[in-house]
């Protein structure tokens, strides 16, 4: 997998030297292969998340990077922290990142909708928001690789 990045990261090289000008979309789909690689077969997130970032700049509108954020946030929210608490606020992250990808790309609101349905009953309970003086709405932040802020919502 290693080769692999390296020959998407001199294949981005070679298309920012090109004397036309970069291709943002192809600049894009190489920075979104190596998030997929680092992701899905790596497990190293936080590059992961870098590169499917970058991606999502290179190609405004597109809404596939912010689903693999998410997917990366809901695959790690039960390596998250201390606690249930902890491990829910990490998925509200990961249902934040689903919302704003079917808000700005509507090819992936069905998948996005889907994974919202799936991951609601996993958010966290009102006595739990409660006990820790943490209302509907409120922000909170998200521990571990995540180090999001993120909108409290309860089942």
């Amino acid at each position: 997998y290693d080769a692999s990045i390296e020959k998407y990261k001199e294949a981005i090289d070679k298309e920012k030297k090109n004397p036309e000008g970069a291709n943002d979309e192809t600049l894009g789909n190489y920075n979104f292969a190596i998030a997929s690689i680092l992701f899905r077969k790596q497990k190293k997130y936080s590059s992961a998340r870098d590169y499917a970032l970058s991606a999502a700049k290179q190609r405004p509108g597109w809404g596939q990077p912010y689903m693999a954020i998410g997917d990366m946030y809901a695959q790690t929210s039960s390596s998250c922290g201390k606690d249930a608490w902890d491990k829910q606020i990490a998925i509200l992250a990961a249902m934040e990142k689903y919302r704003y990808a079917k808000s700005i790309d509507s090819s992936v609101a069905e998948e996005a909708n889907s994974k919202l349905a799936k991951y609601a009953g996993f958010r966290p309970e009102k006595q739990d928001g409660f006990m820790r003086g943490v209302k509907e709405g409120q922000k909170v932040k998200v521990g571990c690789w995540i180090g999001e802020t993120v909108r409290v919502s309860f089942q």
